[in-house]
């Protein structure tokens, strides 16, 4: 069993210095890439995107395949990670298995690529979450339909305050990953439970197993319904992303060499299985796929749309209220 003093051994073959603390376990190791993955965040932000690019059959078969790519490339990180256990990670993989002449500008490109992904993820994510809190504030006001103003501005305070807290809470942030692992779990079964329990009716497996539908205004016509099902992909691409934090916290974690490799395969995997089951359970709950879809009533009100509209559908306003703050709090 390696210990602390064989991580430092190994940070010195590779010209480091231990400077951080090793106080992360195996499974807070796990915790931090699970949590960045995020599946309540991911896929309740774009469900409704998915379901109107490919419909059921992309969200539903969509899902594994993109967890089994995602799960091939990340193999191939842990192997790497298990050789190279440092903070750097990815670009400081890139710079050594590149070669001297190369390193430096394989590493400067992977870096800004890493940290522009971060940035676009840390703003899809925020944006959602906005997008989610004026839902339930819609759901629980009839009388308010919400703006795009509304999203920007409330976008721009969640922004804001998760700044604040990463600048001068970090303990906080840290006991909020800890939570996060298991609010992630028992929040998603305690979701489909109750909307399939509450649910007046369900969907038929064929309907949620074989169901296209595209409401691309016309991309389906001209592009195929392929290049629809292929844009439809992009909920679980954005998902399933972040898993290299395992990588990124090694210099932190005990038994680097392989609780990182871990991290990165079970945070893949996990969110895999929890995923699907929250997928399956939220399209077999579908009572009113138009309105899912974000589209007005026959008589021209509006609709909630999107996730919160199979809450709404299934367990009424206050019961969608309380999934939504599960939501919400998996999102933040």
């Amino acid at each position: 069993m390696p210990t602390a003093t064989d991580d430092e051994a190994r940070l010195q073959q590779l010209g480091y210095k231990q400077e951080l603390k090793r106080e992360l376990s195996s499974f807070t190791n796990f915790a931090f890439s699970f949590s960045i993955i995020s599946i309540l965040t991911g896929l309740n932000g774009l469900y409704t995107y998915g379901f109107t690019t490919g419909g059921p059959v992309t969200l539903i078969w969509g899902w594994p395949v993109v967890s089994f790519f995602t799960l091939m490339v990340g193999l191939a990180m842990a192997e790497i990670c298990s050789s190279f256990p440092t903070s750097g990670g990815l670009y400081y993989w890139s710079a050594q298995l590149s070669g001297a002449r190369w390193s430096p500008f394989a590493s400067w490109v992977t870096g800004w690529f890493n940290l522009m992904g971060q940035i676009g993820c840390t703003a899809g994510i925020d944006f959602a979450l906005a997008t989610i809190i004026l839902q339930i504030a819609q759901l629980n006001n009839p009388d308010f339909v919400y703006e795009q103003y509304h999203v920007v501005l409330t976008y721009g305070a969640v922004l804001v305050i998760h700044g604040l807290l990463n600048t001068f809470a970090v303990k906080l942030v840290n006991w909020l990953n800890y939570v996060s692992v298991w609010w992630h779990i028992l929040g998603t079964v305690a979701i489909v439970v109750a909307i399939l329990v509450k649910a007046p009716t369900h969907q038929s497996a064929s309907y949620v197993f074989t169901q296209y539908r595209d409401n691309t205004n016309g991309w389906g016509d001209v592009a195929g319904q392929g290049y629809v099902v292929l844009i439809g992909l992009l909920t679980a691409q954005f998902t399933m992303t972040g898993y290299d934090a395992s990588c990124h916290m090694t210099e932190e974690t005990k038994n680097a060499s392989i609780s990182g490799p871990v991290g990165v395969v079970m945070s893949i995997v996990v969110s895999f299985l929890v995923g699907w089951l929250y997928l399956l359970g939220l399209t077999f709950s579908i009572q009113n796929e138009n309105a899912v879809a974000g589209l007005p009533n026959p008589d021209g009100s509006a609709n909630v749309g999107g996730v919160i509209q199979i809450f709404l559908d299934t367990v009424g306003v206050k019961g969608a209220t309380g999934l939504g703050i599960v939501v919400m709090g998996a999102m933040f």
